[in-house]
C-alpha cells in the first residue's frame, strides 16, 4: 500500500492482509499475532498511567520477617507488575525496594496488591511516583 492511496472495500483489505500473512514464515506469523494481541490490549487499556515493559530486580515484603526477590515486568507512575510464583492475597500491603528504570537510583515505596494471576501480582502504589 505504501504512499499510494487506494480505496479498497473491507473484503479487498481482508484479502490483501491474508495474502501478506500467507507469505510469512511461522516465526513471522507468531510475531505478528503477538503484536496484534498487544495492540488489541492497548486499545482496551483503562489505566490512568502509561506503563512500560521492563525487567528490574525487586525486593519486597508484607512483614519484616520475610523478604522476597523477584522481577518487575512492567511499571508506571501508579504501580507495577511483579513476576512471581508466590501465592499472594488481594489487598495485601507490600513494602518494596527497586532501582529507578533510568537513573538506577533506589526507590522505596509501599503499595497494595490489586491483581493476582498465574504469572504474578499487580501492585498499586500508595502514592504516585511522578518521575516514572
Amino acid at each position: 500500500m505504501g504512499n499510494t492511496v487506494i480505496e479498497l472495500d473491507r473484503n479487498e483489505v481482508r484479502a490483501f492482509i491474508f495474502g501478506i500473512v500467507d507469505e510469512m514464515s511461522d516465526t513471522e506469523m507468531r510475531q505478528l499475532l503477538n503484536d496484534l494481541e498487544n495492540w488489541q490490549k492497548s486499545k482496551n487499556e483503562k489505566r490512568k498511567h502509561a506503563r512500560r515493559s521492563t525487567l528490574i530486580d525487586i525486593t519486597y515484603s508484607s512483614d519484616k520477617r520475610r523478604v522476597f526477590e523477584d522481577f518487575i515486568r512492567n511499571i508506571s507512575a501508579g504501580g507495577l507488575y511483579i513476576e512471581t510464583k508466590l501465592v499472594s492475597e488481594l489487598g495485601q500491603q507490600l513494602k518494596m525496594t527497586f532501582s529507578h528504570p533510568e537513573s538506577g537510583n533506589p526507590i522505596k515505596v509501599e503499595g497494595k496488591i490489586v491483581r493476582v494471576d498465574s504469572g504474578g501480582i499487580g501492585v498499586r502504589f500508595n502514592r504516585l511516583l511522578s518521575d516514572l
